[in-house]
């Protein structure tokens, strides 16, 4: 079985990916509903803090991680290669991206901010009031995660939140759907964003939308760069438990409000864009040392 596909087209992979990433949505749900049938997992009729890890670790097992290594195993005779296993062993590379991971952040910071001002004309009404009550709940779900205070739960938080999603994601965007895509296209920056654009858009969180595209194209870059999914599965991880640890911390206390936070002071936001190109500055050096460090 293995490669048995690996000589189909773009679009045949791109359909099995598809195919399985669907199969495991069902079955994601399947189980679920099962464990909540058999156990007493709620409190007050809301799912309870470990009921909502308990579906969220099935959710990145059979949706993102599985589908993600069964196309590797049927789409190539290398399925390794194929989702860019490649050790590595240089640490200033992890070094180098610790730094990044906190240089971007900045500058993901006035997109969310500029996302945010975006609305739709007013015959679009409908639909982005739909958008919004999508936004509330999946806030409500980020909130319900975090709301339990405590090593135990902040362990927990960490391996769902930063372990777990960073890797089940990277599997499968940075790994398979961007294996296939670079097949059918030979310019790498355009499967790079189509990628990132394909990773936002499942999160269906629409006020975070190019922020996201922009942390999409980040961890794409770096995996273009390094030929390593462990580098973005590194920074994904990174960059979920530092806004894990800043809110049992009480840094963001108002971080997963992105629709009815405040309105930042004038100098805030000029501050804030100052802090952000020099950022970016720095990020840029300290990416092309990445690169040097890599091909080397």
């Amino acid at each position: 079985m293995k490669g048995i596909f690996s000589n189909r087209s773009t679009w045949f992979q791109l359909g099995i990916l598809s195919y399985l990433f669907l199969l495991g949505l069902t079955l994601g749900s399947v189980i679920t509903y099962a464990l909540n049938s058999l156990f007493d997992m709620t409190a007050n009729g809301d799912p309870s803090f470990y009921n909502i890890h308990a579906i969220q670790f099935i959710s990145d097992l059979f949706i993102f991680i599985l589908p993600g290594i069964c196309t590797a195993y049927l789409c190539s005779r290398t399925p390794g290669e194929f989702l860019h296993f490649r050790k590595i062993s240089d640490l200033r590379i992890f070094i180098l991206v610790t730094f990044m991971v906190f240089l971007i952040i900045p500058a993901i910071d006035i997109t969310s901010y500029l996302n945010q001002k975006i609305h739709l004309p007013e015959c679009m009404s409908p639909l982005e009031k739909w958008m919004y009550e999508t936004e509330e709940n999946l806030t409500q779900i980020t909130e319900s995660m975090l709301s339990e205070k405590g090593i135990i739960p902040f362990i927990i938080n960490i391996f769902i939140i930063a372990v777990m999603a960073g890797l089940s994601e990277e599997i499968l965007f940075r790994g398979a759907l961007l294996s296939i895509i670079r097949k059918k296209t030979a310019n790498p920056h355009m499967a790079i964003w189509i990628v990132a654009i394909l990773f936002s858009a499942i999160h269906f969180q629409f006020y975070g939308f190019i922020p996201r595209i922009l942390l999409g194209v980040f961890l794409g870059y770096l995996l273009y760069w390094s030929n390593s999914i462990w580098v973005p599965v590194f920074a994904h991880f990174l960059n979920n438990a530092i806004a894990v640890t800043g809110s049992y911390m009480g840094f963001f206390p108002d971080s997963d409000k992105n629709i009815t936070s405040e309105i930042p002071e004038t100098e805030d936001i000029i501050m804030t864009i100052i802090i952000a190109i020099a950022g970016l500055i720095l990020f840029v050096i300290c990416a092309k040392m990445m690169k040097k460090i890599s091909a080397g």
